[in-house]
């Protein structure tokens, strides 16, 4: 008795020669065609100077931080604790005195915010920040 074969299916393939060629023209149609939306963020209003105010310096008390946070008022050097000590003094001698804040523009902001803690402690809450002029 003769075997008879039996008809097996023919394997088929996808040919993967040009995949890469495709896959690279699809990912360049995709960056060319696609809209980046910009993000538009927060809107800060940060604030300007209106008028340049000359303040008397009979009725201030300036307090200078420099960049490696030494702190002087009225030039004395004076450590953190004591600033809240000196402004209560200060401000029993003259009640209308007004707090001149200058820092150095490097100046670490937590020094500044010291400060800042102090003369609320010390109730003194007349504050001016002094700014340079630009030229």
């Amino acid at each position: 008795m003769a075997k008879v074969k039996k008809n097996t299916k023919p394997e088929t393939s996808i040919p993967t020669t040009s995949m890469g060629d495709i896959s690279f023209l699809l990912l360049l149609f995709f960056m060319v065609s696609t809209v980046f939306v910009k993000e538009k963020g927060l809107d800060v209003l940060l604030p300007q100077a209106k008028s340049i105010e000359k303040i008397p310096r009979k009725h201030a008390a300036t307090i200078y931080v420099n960049r490696s946070g030494v702190i002087s008022i009225d030039d004395y050097a004076v450590e953190i604790p004591h600033v809240s000590v000196i402004m209560m003094q200060k401000l029993a001698d003259d009640i209308n005195i007004l707090t001149c804040f200058r820092t150095d523009k490097d100046t670490n902001y937590g020094v500044m915010n010291d400060v800042l803690n102090e003369l609320k402690k010390a109730n003194t809450l007349r504050v001016q920040f002094e700014a340079k002029l630009k030229r």
